[in-house]
């Protein structure tokens, strides 16, 4: 894993060398406003195996006719997508058994979205920016698990083995950022933040229970009503990204 890490470093580290070498080392303000579009590609997840990455593009702007000469003022974009798709049916559940409810596939769809405003002022190679995102988070979520076996079927110790998690979140994001410009065009940067979000989320179990059949009490697969619950959640996002820039 270490040594993976340690190629994917260099496969993002030698084109922006050698870029570099070409290219006028460093930029200045006056630089990178000639470029109006702004690409920032979030890469934290690549090194903790994650995968899924926030893709930013950013447009510049002016109000007025008078030019900021110290600052740059942007409109960015901010996209996410983390999905999967199961063909195969849940392996707890037995085929023959006809008191068996419907399963939900093990699926996952996580999608965020946002716009925001961004301000950046500029000192040698490094930028420092700050402003506020609004966005929207759906997340679906079928939550297979499982620890013991009831006739030969896999329960696990609550009695659950099979739980569908649904999640809708929108609010403001105010985020501080720093950045370094390898040439007028290429950068790397960090970005932490707050978030302030008000979310809706439904939680539906799929559990066994020992139902009275011809006398007899069978384990049956019994789906509950969903539990639903709304609130406010704060948190501090210590790290939110790691980005690779690029502007044109």
């Amino acid at each position: 894993m270490i040594r993976r890490t340690q190629i994917i470093i260099l496969t993002m580290i030698l084109p922006i060398f050698a870029f570099s070498q070409e290219a006028k080392p460093g930029a200045d303000l006056s630089e990178v406003r000639k470029n109006k579009n702004h690409i920032d590609i979030d890469v934290k997840n690549i090194f903790n195996g994650l995968g899924n990455a926030t893709i930013l593009y950013k447009r510049s702007f002016n109000i007025g006719n008078l030019v900021d000469v110290n600052s740059i003022k942007l409109v960015r974009f901010s996209a996410r997508y983390n999905g999967q798709i199961t063909f195969t049916e849940d392996p707890t559940r037995d085929p023959n058994d006809t008191t068996q409810v419907a399963f939900h596939p093990s699926d996952v769809l996580d999608i965020q979205v946002g716009i925001g405003y961004e301000k950046q002022k500029m000192k040698g190679r490094f930028v420092h920016y700050y402003g506020v995102d609004l966005t929207l988070n759906y997340l679906k979520n079928d939550d297979d698990f499982s620890n013991g076996t009831i006739g030969g079927i896999t329960i696990n110790s609550t009695r659950t083995t099979d739980r569908l998690i649904e999640v809708m979140r929108t609010g403001l994001n105010p985020f501080f950022g720093v950045k370094f410009y390898f040439t007028p065009r290429i950068s790397l940067g960090i970005e932490t933040g707050l978030s302030i979000l008000y979310f809706r989320q439904s939680l539906t179990e799929i559990g066994f229970e020992d139902v009275l059949v011809n006398g007899q009490f069978e384990e049956v697969f019994v789906e509950d009503e969903p539990v639903k619950s709304s609130g406010i959640q704060t948190r501090f996002n210590n790290l939110k990204f790691l980005t690779v820039g690029y502007t044109f």
